[in-house]
């Protein structure tokens, strides 16, 4: 199974996904699919991708599913038998689409990350907010350490959006 998509427009700007139940990320995401669509795949850029196969290998290492990059920029998940539903071992490859992103899904239920929903560090929540305040004029200050990566989640949603909405 490959999927290389074409870049369909956000619905509401970007969502902060993590594996549910998990905690991971966030991830900050380009919808595909509405959020309440647990399985539905969603655009990563590659450096989020990256994210996400270092947490599964981390995090889920025992779970049957492992992920891998190829040389041409390919990620190729492949699962046992009996990882989720499947009934025998598989293999699902992304490739970026024309500006780089990641369609992933549909190998675990997405959830909405939220700092109320998921216990997180002050880093994972200095993140999100840079993440949710990408369209701001105003930024919200943080100490150093913090304030990083709160950049990098502003940075991360203009890249996962082609900075489509930029003040």
């Amino acid at each position: 199974m490959t999927t290389t998509p074409a870049l369909a427009p956000t619905l509401s700007g970007i969502l902060l996904l993590t594996v549910e139940d998990g905690g991971y990320g966030p991830y900050v995401a380009a919808p595909l699919a509405p959020a309440e669509q647990h399985w539905a795949a969603h655009l990563f850029t590659r450096d989020t991708a990256n994210l996400i196969v270092t947490d599964l290998h981390q995090y889920d290492a025992d779970c049957g599913l492992t992920a891998e990059w190829r040389e041409d920029g390919t990620l190729v998940f492949t699962w046992e038998q009996g990882y989720m539903e499947f009934d025998k071992p598989g293999t699902h490859t992304v490739t970026p689409d024309a500006h780089g992103l990641y369609a992933i899904g549909g190998l675990w239920l997405w959830d909405e990350w939220t700092p109320e929903r998921y216990v997180h560090t002050a880093g994972q929540a200095a993140f999100a907010h840079g993440a949710a305040e990408y369209r701001s004029t105003v930024t919200t200050h943080y100490p150093d350490g913090l304030i990083e990566l709160y950049d990098r989640g502003r940075e991360e949603a203009h890249r996962v959006t082609l900075r489509r909405d930029e003040p």
